[in-house]
């Protein structure tokens, strides 16, 4: 069913708002140095004290162990990175941006370009507020993360530190599942009634873009913006904001 905007909240000063639809793709640590760093901190359990056993858990037990506390980098910017941005300005086609191969050049020139993007073609500067699923809890701050780690200029527009309910962001997730409780995008959208992620999902991101699947990473992603625009106005029929 299309929507057709009726009542699009305003500033004090009367200028219309402008949706944008964010999300991210991120990937766990790349560098070997880090890696070893990480791989440094994983112990065997506590309750292993003979030097057989933890002899033996080392070389059984603990390469998966470094492997799974590698993986689980990609939910933390001090290690992991951003491999893929994807947006959309209110009705406008959803683009993205990409890293082909890993470096933190690329993945600077990737921000640099999104945030260039959005100022060559849209006035940003006010009344922005950046819709997405979990973008609160995690794209945003994901991205701050990495732009301090990269020496990235962030526009004044950008939320620091936002609320989940606060003008400047609607999280999707907060807006179903509440400030203590989590919903996934793919059970959001059976519950709305809208299709879901098919046979990709996040967890599997770092392995498609070690596998080169980078173009399949950026369709992905540009699917998510639709996907989050289409719950989000769903949701805005009930706010009253959006004529059914």
């Amino acid at each position: 069913m299309a929507h057709r905007m009726r009542t699009r909240r305003k500033t004090p000063g009367g200028r219309v708002m402008t949706y944008l639809y964010l999300d991210i793709e991120t990937i766990p640590a790349q560098d070997d140095v880090t890696k070893a760093r990480i791989a440094s901190t994983v112990k065997p359990p506590a309750a292993m004290k003979k030097a057989e056993t933890i002899a033996q858990w080392e070389a059984e037990q603990k390469p998966s162990a470094v492997e799974e506390a590698v993986a689980k980098t990609s939910l933390n910017g001090a290690y992991g990175h951003i491999c893929c941005i994807g947006w959309a300005v209110d009705n406008g086609e959803p683009q993205s941006y990409s890293m082909c191969d890993f470096s933190l050049e690329e993945e600077a020139e990737m921000l640099s370009h999104f945030f260039e993007a959005l100022r060559r073609e849209h006035d940003m500067r006010f009344a922005v507020t950046v819709v997405g699923h979990n973008v609160s809890g995690f794209d945003i701050r994901f991205i701050w993360q990495r732009c301090f780690a990269l020496g990235i200029r962030v526009p004044a527009w950008f939320p620091k530190d936002p609320k989940p309910w606060g003008d400047d962001v609607f999280d999707t997730m907060t807006a179903w599942a509440g400030a203590r409780d989590t919903i996934s995008m793919e059970n959001l959208c059976a519950a709305l009634g809208l299709p879901g992620k098919g046979s990709v999902d996040g967890s599997m991101i770092g392995k498609m873009f070690a596998d080169g699947r980078h173009e399949e990473i950026a369709a992905y992603c540009r699917q998510d913006i639709e996907r989050t625009r289409a719950i989000h106005r769903k949701m805005m029929v009930t706010l009253g904001e959006i004529a059914a």
